[in-house]
């Protein structure tokens, strides 16, 4: 079994154009990339794009019969969308499973959570909750369940290369004096963290072997740490302050229950809103987003190694610097 025909949705997006470079450049296998965007952009690539096909649909209108029609021939579909697109994907599937498309790939990329609150309560936030309807869709869909197509999905801990997340990922920030970094617990719990491009590695390599990403949820770790030791790698990089507020339990649970309260300091810088992060980083004080022994799969779908939060700053700083 060898897949060589690919579409990926979302291909502009942060963690889209991440696998579209990924599928391009393969060194394993060449694939026929069929790139969907919205009717209004532009594909966002500037290498070789003769494997490249663009086609432009807008997922929120489309039905699954626009799908199947664009799917035609596809083996392989990439779903990388986010928001309110996520709600588009089960129709998407409906449509690739009327295509005769053999594999899929829902939009994970992250570690869907129902935290815990101090006091016991279960509280999901609605981003949660839709992924884990999404999840649920995809890996139980009727054309799955009925041997006709398989799925793979793909998880990580929090990305520290997206470019348009400033309050998530600080040090993005051009012309400051100091770095903040928001934690919400225990700043010295582990995180897994990666870089999108591992991401998109760890999935092309997941298409190269077919049979053992067939039906998988695989975890990619990355680089398990801190924050409290991201905060000293960023102070050695720079040589510049990096200040951590830590903000207390109780206020960071007011704030995701009351999103109205969030001060307006940090109500910006994120496509997420502050409730979310701010959920995100109590989930993370307590160690959740940290992947346990069997749960990841970096030794076999990322060939080469993840990619050192060390490194990434290095690289980061001497190029800002150049």
């Amino acid at each position: 079994m060898q897949f060589t025909k690919i579409a990926l949705f979302g291909a502009n997006g942060d963690i889209g154009n991440a696998i579209l470079h990924a599928l391009a450049t393969c060194e394993e296998q060449s694939f026929n990339i069929t790139a969907i965007v919205s009717p209004s952009s532009h594909l966002k690539y500037s290498g070789e794009t003769k494997s490249i096909t663009v086609k432009k649909l807008d997922v929120l209108s489309a039905t699954e019969e626009d799908f199947a029609q664009t799917l035609e021939n596809v083996e392989v579909v990439i779903s990388a969308l986010g928001g309110k697109l996520l709600d588009c994907q089960l129709t998407m599937q409906n449509g690739a499973a009327q295509a005769g498309v053999q594999r899929f790939y829902p939009s994970e990329f992250g570690m869907h959570q129902i935290p815990v609150l101090p006091n016991g309560e279960h509280f999901v936030h609605p981003a949660w909750a839709q992924k884990i309807k999404c999840f649920e869709n995809a890996t139980r869909h009727p054309a799955v369940e009925a041997g006709l197509m398989f799925y793979t999905v793909i998880g990580c801990g929090e990305m520290f290369d997206v470019g348009e997340e400033p309050m998530l990922c600080p040090w993005l920030k051009a012309d400051v004096d100091e770095y903040v970094i928001h934690t919400v617990g225990n700043k010295h719990s582990k995180v897994d963290f990666c870089s999108r491009h591992d991401v998109a590695s760890f999935l092309v390599s997941s298409i190269c072997l077919p049979r053992l990403s067939e039906n998988r949820v695989l975890g990619l770790r990355g680089h398990n740490t801190s924050w409290a030791e991201i905060a000293t790698s960023l102070r050695r990089h720079t040589s510049k302050p990096v200040d951590i507020n830590n903000i207390p339990v109780d206020m960071a649970i007011d704030w995701i229950k009351h999103p109205a309260k969030v001060p307006l300091t940090l109500q910006n810088g994120s496509s997420f809103p502050p409730d979310f992060w701010l959920l995100l980083r109590y989930v993370e004080g307590q160690g959740r987003i940290s992947r346990s022994s069997g749960q990841f799969h970096d030794d076999i779908f990322l060939r080469n190694g993840a990619t050192h939060i060390n490194e990434y700053f290095k690289e980061l700083f001497s190029n800002a610097q150049d």
